[in-house]
Order: C-alpha cells, then sequence, then structure tokens
C-alpha cells in the first residue's frame, strides 16, 4: 500500500432515535406538502391546494429547532452538529446576526406548540372534541401569527422577502402555489408558483 494515503477516520455511530429522527427530517418537505401521505405522485397538479404563507412559516421554524436539537444531541454525542445546525442559514446565505432572529422564532414558537400538538394528539386517541379541538387550532394559529409578525419587525425586508422566497422553494412541491394573504389596503392575494 502506498504510504501517502492515510487510513479513513474512524465511524461514528449514531443513536437509533437520532437516526430516526434524521431520516424524518428528510421526509419533512413532502410531509408538509401532503404528498407522502395523501397524494400519489401521478396526482394532477390542478388537485393540489395552495399552501399558505403562515402555514410555511410554521413549518420553517418548527424544522429549524428540530435541526437545532438534533445538532445538540450530535454535538452531546461527540460528533460536530454545526453544519445540520446552520444548513437552512447556509443555503439562505445569512450571517448569524440577520438568522439570529428566525433561531429565536424557531424555539419560542416549538416551545408554545409543544403543549398545543400534545393536546391535539391526545385528543385523537380519547375522541375528537370539534370545538375543543378549533379551540387549539385556533390558539396555534395566533402563536404562528405573532411569530410572523416578530419577524416582519427584527428582519430586515430584503432578508424577510428571502426568506419567504426560500420558504416556498423549499417546502412547495413542484406545482403547489402559495397564496400570500393580501397586503393592507390590497383586494387580493399574491400567488407564486415555484
Amino acid at each position: 500500500m502506498n504510504g501517502s494515503h492515510s487510513a479513513p477516520p474512524p465511524r461514528r455511530r449514531i443513536s437509533p432515535k437520532l437516526a430516526a429522527a434524521l431520516l424524518a427530517l428528510c421526509a419533512l418537505p413532502q410531509l408538509v406538502s401532503g404528498q407522502a401521505a395523501q397524494n400519489p405522485p401521478s396526482t394532477p397538479s390542478s388537485q393540489l391546494q395552495p399552501v399558505s404563507l403562515p402555514h410555511l412559516y410554521w413549518h420553517f421554524l418548527i424544522h429549524q429547532n428540530d435541526l437545532d436539537n438534533l445538532a445538540a444531541q450530535l454535538t452531546t454525542q461527540g460528533s460536530d452538529g454545526l453544519a445540520l445546525r446552520n444548513d437552512m442559514q447556509t443555503r439562505l446565505g445569512f450571517s448569524d446576526a440577520d438568522y439570529a432572529p428566525i433561531r429565536t422564532s424557531a424555539q419560542r414558537l416549538a416551545t408554545e406548540l409543544q403543549p398545543i400538538e400534545s393536546q391535539l394528539k391526545s385528543m385523537q386517541g380519547s375522541g375528537w372534541n370539534g370545538s375543543q379541538a378549533q379551540a387549539l387550532i385556533a390558539q396555534r394559529e395566533t402563536y404562528i401569527g405573532n411569530e410572523i409578525y416578530n419577524l416582519s419587525i427584527e428582519l430586515s425586508a430584503p432578508n424577510k422577502a428571502a426568506l419567504e422566497s426560500f420558504m416556498t422553494a423549499f417546502f412547495a412541491l413542484k406545482n403547489v402555489s402559495v397564496t400570500f394573504p393580501p397586503a393592507a389596503g390590497s383586494s387580493a392575494g399574491k400567488e407564486v408558483q415555484p
């Protein structure tokens, strides 16, 4: 064997739970759009429903929080989780300072939504209470709306536009339209085709 080649670094093992979580994150864009669970790949685009901007923010922020948590677990296990933690930030081309409000918002939203999601999940197993579920869903939407508002204040206009464009491209599969709510004083929302 030639002496100029070094031995490959030893492989590190990750826990099965962490591996499953990473696989789930890979499937998240398909799950967000409803493609994986509900529609076969041959579904005509005319049957796809628009994805709302708050829906994109919700899933993007939760995704970022999941990446942060997985990266922390990797670091605890002795691996470098920095690339995973900064994946969305790197794709957006944001500096640490530009991305800090997004990371803070993601953590806050995940903390606020965890009890709501737990209650909704427990209701599925014990009998569905429509009015209680609607109240929880309305509360979830309020939290999401608050985070969108916070980010609209904390992000520069170009960074907010870049984030919304990125979320549309990242989460919405081909032939899925995204509907932006109408701006104040406008009569119609804007629709974007990725």
